[in-house]
């Protein structure tokens, strides 16, 4: 994998991360409001996870090539990126019971 590759894959990485944390994002919008739609949220999540998986494929591609691959500050970033999308996606989905068994 050479550097123009790597830095495609790193920005694909941040790309479907950014989606994710939006619509995870929009979740929390949508528990702030006084009627939150679980069918709607329940898509959300899934919406989420589908962007979440399309980003760890794009990073498996990378780590396939870990042989031959040089430091690179943007695909630690879009690690670093997906790494935190993910623990909101942890948090999020751990944060929907307990609103809706106080609800």
């Amino acid at each position: 994998m050479n550097l123009d590759e790597l830095n495609e894959s790193s920005m694909k990485i941040l790309t479907y991360s950014g989606k994710a944390k939006k619509v995870l994002t929009g979740v929390l919008d949508k528990l702030s409001t006084n009627h939150p739609d679980k069918e709607s949220i329940r898509d959300q999540l899934l919406s989420a996870n589908h962007w979440l998986k399309k980003a760890h494929q794009e990073q498996n591609k990378v780590i396939a090539n870990v042989e031959t691959l040089q430091y690179s500050v943007l695909f630690t970033h879009a690690q670093d990126t997906l790494m935190n999308t993910e623990t909101i996606q942890f948090l999020v989905q751990r944060f929907i019971p307990i609103y809706f068994n106080k609800h």
